[in-house]
Parts: structure tokens; sequence; C-alpha cells
């Protein structure tokens, strides 16, 4: 019976929901492939796959952020060496938890110390991803003269990674020897949009323009407030917020295993999000409109915000609007935008499965 183990960055849930797809992928064209979850993100984040597919473990830092959209430099460098500090005895231990396991293959994305790990436990390790660590800490902390020994251990790191799947948007670690280039992984309900609105609670007549409330966790209930009432001809689909808190003009979803962020997305008309990787992919394919808040210190987003836009309508909100829920412009002018000019495949999940699976024969 072949076995994958996956270390997945617990930093958002982008990592965590992109593997995902890739696991469903894996299982469908081999059922009999046994999966192996180590990560800090939610075992929720990975639905449907099985709960006790996932095991807490602690295999990156990430970034500390002050709130979805600001890094907090000085304590990210904090986490960042605490973290070094005791990767030794982590690379130790999560090499005989991979002993225990006996995988085939270990698939990262993409935490550096993956490639220590399956150093250390004599398995080889590929990674996933549209970046490496290295370019987003290089980016963050590197005029600081206490990043440059971590940066050269991170790259020396990844080189232990015998290939990188390389995802389209990014920057990755010349360290790794053999790259891939793979298209988009996304995530897209297989649902029909009447029966979405059916339990949603939304009627089928209901012709006002739909906006999703994409951002990580429930957001600040004045911001809403007045978000929905700058814009009372949409309706503000909300899936952290309590009926409590919703406006007049919104909906509370509570997404679960019968309903995914997908299906919630493949019936709004407008994102509004930060620029993750996760939420770019499943807009493009569902070409569903984005609405952004502009996030800082995250070097990804100045070439997701270069490139996106010729395959997606999406438009920049200002910082100061996003916060004083000054939103209804910016939603009605991205109702206007033209369809995207290029199509960008969205079969990564697809592709990526079926090397590893190729990988271990």
């Amino acid at each position: 019976m072949p076995s994958l183990l996956f270390y997945i960055s617990g930093h958002g849930y982008g990592h965590a929901r992109r593997m995902t797809q890739v696991i469903r992928e894996l299982i469908r064209s081999r059922p009999d492939v046994q999966i192996h979850i180590r990560s800090a993100a939610p075992p929720r984040v990975f639905e449907p796959l099985p709960r006790g597919w996932v095991s807490t473990c602690e295999i990156d830092s990430g970034l500390a952020e002050t709130d979805p959209f600001t890094i907090d430099r000085a304590a990210s460098l904090q986490r960042l060496s605490a973290f070094m500090a005791r990767r030794g005895k982590i690379a130790a231990d999560e090499a005989a938890i991979v002993r225990q396991f006996k995988p085939d293959l270990i698939v990262a994305d993409i935490p550096f110390l993956a490639g220590d790990v399956a150093a250390a436990a004599g398995v080889r390790c590929v990674g996933i991803s549209n970046f490496t660590w290295d370019w987003i800490y290089e980016n963050l902390l590197g005029d600081d003269a206490r990043y440059t020994p971590m940066g050269r251990a991170i790259a020396d790191s990844y080189a232990k990674m015998f290939c990188l799947l390389e995802l389209p948007f990014g920057q990755t670690c010349r360290e790794i020897p053999t790259k891939i280039a793979v298209p988009l992984i996304a995530l897209q309900s297989r649902r029909e949009p009447g029966a979405i609105l059916a339990q949603i609670g939304i009627a089928p007549d209901d012709g006002r323009p739909r906006v999703l409330i994409g951002t990580r966790g429930a957001l600040a209930p004045e911001i809403l407030a007045n978000a929905a009432g700058d814009a009372k001809e949409f309706l503000f689909l909300c899936p952290h917020e309590s009926t409590e808190t919703v406006p007049a003009n919104g909906v509370s979803i509570p997404l679960g295993r019968d309903l995914d962020f997908s299906d919630v997305l493949r019936i709004s008309d407008v994102v509004v999000s930060k620029l993750g990787y996760g939420m770019i992919s499943e807009c493009i394919c569902g070409q569903t409109r984005l609405v952004w808040p502009p996030r800082d210190g995250f070097i990804e987003d100045q070439i997701v915000a270069a490139e996106a836009p010729k395959f997606v309508p999406m438009l920049p909100m200002p910082m100061a609007d996003y916060r004083g829920g000054n939103w209804g412009t910016f939603l009605r002018q991205a109702m206007k935008l033209p369809a995207s000019s290029q199509i960008i495949a969205t079969n990564g999940a697809c592709l990526c499965a079926g090397t590893i699976l190729e990988m271990i024969g």
C-alpha cells in the first residue's frame, strides 16, 4: 500500500486548502494510498478529508500578523529566531515520526524544515508551492544582520528537497535542484448554484449582486455595518459572522462539511479579500471579481497584483476605505469590470497528483 506524508504550513489556510485538493485527486486516482498530514493548520480546514488523517505539529514559524493585512516584522523575526533555535530537536522528533509512518514520499507545502526531516529519515521530499519562505523572509527581514545566517540555513534545508512542483505567481529557492512548472491549484465547487442558494436560504429571484466577505475570521462589526450601508443594493454573504452581527442586507453562512467556501464563492458576484494565493486561484477558476485591500510586507502580493489581473477582473481598495467601510464605490466599479483577457490553466491539483504517483511508482 503506497503511503504519503504531507508537511503543510499552518500560516493562513491557503496551503492547507490547496493541498487538500491535491490529496483528493490522489485518492481519486489511487484509493488505496495512505495519507498522513502534519500541520499547524486546524483539522477542519482540510475538510472533507477525514480529521483523523491530520495531526498537529510545529513544522514552520510562518509570520506574525497584527491582523490579516498587516505583518509584524519584529515579532516575525523573533518567532523565526526561536524556531531556528529549536529546529534541530523538531527535525529529530519529526524524523522519528516519519520512521513510524514509513512513507514512500514526503510532500511539503512548503516548510523548509521538511527537507531536513526527510534527509534525517532517509525519505525523498518533493515541494509544492508558488513561493518558498527564504524569498518571503529575505524581502521582509533581509536588511537585519540577525537574519543572514538564518537565511543561509533555510536555503540549505530547501536544497535537501529533490524536486519542487512550482506554481505560478511567486518565486522559489534557487537551491532546490529540480523544478517542474505546474498550473494553478484551485478548488471549484461542483454543486449546482440553485442548490447552494436554497441551502443558504436565498430566494432564486433575489437579483441583488452578491458580495462575499472572504477575509480569514470575522469582520469587525462596525466595518461590516458601514460597508453594507454604503452598498445597500448588494447582498453580503458572511461566512464568519453570527446572525446577530449580520446587517439587514446580509446573510450569515455556517460553513461545514456540507457547505464549503468554494460553494459560496460559486454563487458570488464579487469577493472582498486579501491577495492570498488560494483566493486568487479560486477567483480565477470561477471568474469571480475580486476587490482587495493591500497587505503590508508580503512580497507575494506584488507579483499577484501585477500578474493576476490578466486572468480575473480585480480592483484594489485603499486600506482606509476598507477599514472605514467605504466599499460601495469599489463594489460598483468591480461589477463593471470587463472579463479577463487571458486564460490560465487551473488543473494543477490533478497534474501534481499524477506527478506524485509517478514518483512513488
